[in-house]
């Protein structure tokens, strides 16, 4: 039986400042870590003004925004992550794919390439979701046909009833974005949700998501930056809720049902995806993972 539909709240707010940061590294950096074309066109006024002038650029986001901005590599280096392991995957044959969260993600309208050959999903609480439908109506971009709009609060239904919901095809494998959410919900609803792709999703199934890291294990120089963000989402409203101990993450993970796992470890994250500006230093706060189900019987 389909949950009851949840109620309305106000859009993200921190889903609309991850929107205006991969639309001002575009505009600034020459050689970006991550391209999202669309993001401008998915910020709000306030953002769309602030990005088209210099000035009102400085002042913001290195003025005002300065003792948050070095969180912002963890936004691009996990959509980079996330769109390398989505565009192998789809090579191999891979026609589902869910964004939980998605806010103002933009990958079904930028990705025609991988699109030809998807069913996306894209889940995420009613508020923000209209807003974006919304934004998107107003900038002419019109909504890809092989896209499912769902509304959920994955804190009061399954993930396994919303999909069913929108007619997802749990006999065939999908893959499952999830960045940007694990740490504003309880541990309890991360593991179950995690538990969920594991056991109820076709085999070979798979899972991307960053996670927050353990206040005790961040390193000493890096805890004044956890902080500063912590505090910062709080007064937004949004206050992060669950962190995990990196090295821990693949036993979970392991333990919950996936065989294949590529967790990398806050400290880890910059071996693979250097930067080349000194700006945009990776923060050992975050990690980020892959993780896949064992394939099926052929």
């Amino acid at each position: 039986m389909a949950a009851t539909k949840p109620k309305r709240g106000r859009p993200s707010r921190t889903a609309e400042l991850v929107a205006a940061a991969r639309a001002e590294h575009l505009l600034r950096i020459s050689e970006p870590v991550f391209e999202d074309n669309l993001a401008y066109e998915m910020c709000g006024p306030f953002w769309r003004t602030v990005l088209a002038s210099k000035i009102l650029t400085r002042l913001v986001i290195d003025g005002l925004l300065k003792s948050v901005k070095p969180i912002v590599p963890v936004i691009l280096t996990r959509a980079r992550f996330g769109e390398d392991r989505l565009e192998s995957a789809v090579g191999d044959g891979l026609d589902q794919y869910v964004i939980l969260g998605a806010g103002f993600d933009t990958f079904a309208m930028r990705r025609k390439d991988l699109m030809a050959n998807l069913q996306v999903y894209e889940l995420d609480q009613p508020a923000t979701q209209e807003l974006k439908l919304r934004r998107m109506q107003k900038r002419g971009i019109g909504k890809p046909s092989s896209v499912r709009y769902i509304q959920s609060d994955l804190n009061k239904e399954s993930l396994h009833d919303a999909l069913d919901r929108a007619g997802f095809d749990a006999a065939r494998p999908a893959m499952f974005s999830w960045f940007g959410v694990t740490y504003y919900l309880g541990i309890d609803t991360v593991r179950a949700t995690l538990e969920n792709i594991a056991t109820n999703m076709a085999p070979g199934s798979s899972i991307l998501f960053d996670y927050l890291a353990d206040p005790a294990w961040i390193p000493s120089n890096a805890k004044p930056l956890h902080e500063r963000c912590a505090a910062f989402v709080a007064k937004r409203g949004e206050p992060w809720i669950s962190s995990f101990n990196p090295p821990d993450v693949a036993g979970i993970l392991s333990d919950l049902g996936f065989e294949e796992v590529d967790n990398l470890e806050p400290d880890k994250v910059s071996e693979r995806y250097s930067l080349r500006n000194s700006e945009f230093d990776y923060p050992p706060i975050m990690g980020i993972c892959y993780a896949r189900t064992a394939a099926g019987s052929p």
